[in-house]
């Protein structure tokens, strides 16, 4: 599942499900996160840090470089100055179990294995995720 909260890894590229797997962002990942940093972040932009009360990352490599990347230097020094940046398990990915790694179609595959799902295909918003949240 693409992630939402950082730049592309090789999994998101792949429509892997993505979840507590440390996985690094790619190139293009890089450079997605630099560009909508220079967009959105910044003095006077949608996400100004001087108007941040705290900035909270997940533990997860992928998300700590999108927070290195999309903040200038001068910017994260000031949030880190003033004891403003956290990582914290609480932002942390939920677990896929079973799913992880996988794409939809070899989870589907895998649950008619484990005789799920004679009735309609898997949802994972509706089925969730075998050993999973």
């Amino acid at each position: 599942m693409p992630d939402k909260d950082a730049g592309q890894t090789e999994w998101s590229k792949n429509g892997r499900y993505t979840g507590v797997t440390e996985l690094e962002l790619t190139q293009d990942g890089e450079k997605q996160v630099l560009a909508s940093g220079k967009m959105i972040v910044g003095s006077g932009k949608l996400i100004d840090p001087a108007h941040l009360a705290h900035v909270y990352i997940s533990p997860r490599k992928r998300a700590m470089q999108t927070f290195e990347i999309a903040f200038s230097d001068a910017a994260k020094q000031q949030l880190r100055d003033a004891n403003k940046v956290s990582e914290t398990d609480r932002l942390a990915e939920w677990g896929y179990g079973l799913y992880e790694g996988l794409v939809t179609k070899e989870i589907r595959a895998l649950r008619k294995e484990h005789g799920l799902d004679t009735e309609q295909e898997w949802d994972i918003w509706r089925d969730g995720c075998e050993e999973g949240e």
